[in-house]
């Protein structure tokens, strides 16, 4: 019987480079101010339980949160702001690590997402 040839290296497409110094801080960086970013909204969610019960009062009658579907909209806009970031700075990682780049700037570009939902909250609360 003929035995069957022995299978050579695994293509160029399946092998994995090692990460750099870089790679791994930037890993565990974007990791930690994702746990940081879970909590600070988590926190956000249970005051944002009280933020209709200024809307009888005169001074904020005209703020977001005060009308029909606002209120809605202003506790998802961190949540959605968050699950926006944590996708660009994947994908931006990604690419960055094929482009062999640095993959800082799509750490920027996350915390520029997230601080535009927060602000949006903001805005929604205050009119």
């Amino acid at each position: 019987m003929a035995v069957p040839p022995a299978f050579g290296p695994p293509p160029p497409v399946f092998r994995r480079e090692p990460r750099t110094p870089s790679e791994a801080a930037f890993e565990m960086v974007s990791g930690f101010l994702l746990v940081g970013c879970l909590a600070l909204n988590a926190g956000l969610l249970f005051l944002m339980c009280f933020v209709p019960d200024g809307c009888g009062s005169s001074h904020n009658r005209d703020a977001l949160v005060c009308r029909g579907g606002g209120y809605l909209e202003v506790l998802a806009a961190p949540w959605i702001s968050l699950a926006l970031a944590s996708a660009a700075v994947g994908l931006g990682g990604l690419l960055a690590r094929r482009r062999r780049r640095s993959p800082w700037p799509a750490l920027l570009l996350g915390a520029v997402l997230h601080g535009a939902g927060l602000a949006f909250v903001r805005l929604g609360i205050r009119g």
